[in-house]
């Protein structure tokens, strides 16, 4: 019982969703404005909701994570770990599309939308839309 937590999420990791978290944020209220959509207290508590629910997944996934590296096993003290970051990774990732939506939204004519933001959007995305294209 020396060492409780053999897994800690990657410092720097948690600072980039941080960062990407606030950044939707301000383009997704960026975006509401200049589109003329209205701000309402239910959209903050959209944001509230969506940041308790990745905290809460970061805090199960160290639990899990710390269970699994501390019960012995080889194969979980190697590969464990990817669990949690993997986590991040994917949470990072949903909030750098959503940035970039919201910048095409917010002037979806400008050029710099058209040159730069809609091409790495489509980018960064295009196999999900492809697996996911029947669903919608």
């Amino acid at each position: 019982m020396e060492n409780l937590l053999s897994y800690q999420p990657d410092e720097v990791l948690l600072i980039w969703l941080l960062i990407v978290f606030v950044l939707d944020f301000i383009f997704g209220i960026a975006k509401a404005t200049l589109t003329g959509i209205r701000r309402t207290s239910r959209g903050l508590r959209k944001s509230v909701t969506k940041f308790l629910q990745y905290g809460g997944c970061i805090i199960v996934s160290i639990v899990i994570v710390n269970i699994v590296m501390n019960s012995g096993a080889a194969f979980g003290n190697q590969f464990a770990w990817l669990f949690g970051d993997l986590m991040l990774y994917i949470m990072i990732y949903t909030e750098v599309v959503s940035v970039f939506e919201n910048m095409e939204a917010m002037a979806p004519g400008s050029a710099f939308v058209k040159i730069f933001v809609r091409p790495v959007r489509q980018m960064i995305t295009f196999q999900l839309k492809q697996v996911f294209k029947g669903t919608e």
